[in-house]
C-alpha cells in the first residue's frame, strides 16, 4: 500500500499537481485515495528520503521548492559521483548488462519521440541505477539517487531540462556511457559525463580520478 501510494504521488509531483512549496496534508491524501494516515505518512517519509518531498516537525510535509539553481547545483555534484560510477562500472559490466542497457536505451528513445515523458523519466532512472549498481559502492548508489531523483523529477515536471535536447542527442547521451562501459570508445568517463550533463570543461582540480588509475574493461 505504501509503494502504491508513493507512485501515486510522485505522478501527481510530476503531473504538478502540487505547487512548489505547497503543504501536503496527510488526512486530505487518503481521504482522496480512500486509503488509512498509515501508508501515506510512509509514502511521504519515503519521497522524503528520495528528496522529492520537505518534512519538519512543525510544518508537516510540503512540496520541494526546486529551482533552477537547484538543478544547476545537482548537475554540478551529480558530475564527480556519476563519473566515478561509470569508472567502477567498468569494471563489472557483463555482456548481460550491456545488453539491458541497450534495451532500455531503445525503450527511452521510443517514449521520448512519442513525447511520454512519464515513461521516459522511469526509463533513465532505470538506465543510470544499473549503471550506478554495477559500480558495486552502496554509498555511491545512494549518493546519486539522493541528488538525482529531485532532478529527473522536477528538472522534466518544470521543463529544466537541455533546451536543445533532440532525439539523437538524446540517444548519443545515453550511447556515449555504453561504449565507455564497453571500452569501446577513447573518451574518459568524465568527458562522457560532461557531454551526457552539457557542462563546460572543468578547472584541473576539479576533475574526478584519473582515468589512467581505473583499470581497463573487460573484454565483452
Amino acid at each position: 500500500m505504501r509503494d502504491a501510494v508513493a507512485s501515486a504521488l510522485r505522478a501527481a509531483l510530476f503531473d504538478r499537481r502540487f505547487q512548489p512549496g505547497q503543504p501536503i496534508v496527510e488526512s486530505a491524501i487518503a481521504a482522496e485515495m480512500k486509503v488509512s494516515r498509515g501508508p501515506v505518512r510512509e509514502a511521504l517519509l519515503l519521497l522524503t528520503q528520495e528528496g522529492l518531498v520537505t518534512h519538519s516537525q512543525n510544518r508537516g510535509f510540503a512540496v520541494l521548492n526546486f529551482t533552477e539553481a537547484d538543478h544547476a547545483a545537482a548537475s554540478q555534484v551529480r558530475y564527480p559521483l556519476e563519473t566515478t560510477a561509470l569508472q567502477l562500472a567498468r569494471l563489472h559490466q557483463t555482456p548481460a548488462d550491456i545488453l539491458q542497457l541497450e534495451r532500455i536505451k531503445r525503450r527511452m528513445l521510443e517514449n521520448f519521440r512519442a513525447g511520454d515523458a512519464r515513461a521516459r523519466l522511469q526509463d533513465e532512472l532505470d538506465f543510470h541505477n544499473l549503471i550506478w549498481n554495477l559500480s558495486g559502492n552502496a554509498y555511491l548508489v545512494s549518493c546519486l539517487q539522493r541528488v538525482t531523483i529531485p532532478a529527473f523529477t522536477y528538472g522534466a515536471a518544470y521543463r529544466m531540462n537541455r533546451p536543445d535536447l533532440t532525439s539523437e542527442l538524446f540517444d548519443t547521451q545515453h550511447q556515449f556511457y555504453i561504449d565507455y562501459l564497453k571500452g569501446a570508445t577513447t573518451k574518459t568517463a568524465a568527458e562522457c559525463v560532461r557531454f551526457h550533463l552539457g557542462l563546460a570543461t572543468p578547472e584541473p582540480d576539479t576533475v574526478p580520478l584519473p582515468e589512467s588509475s581505473i583499470p581497463s574493461a573487460k573484454p565483452l
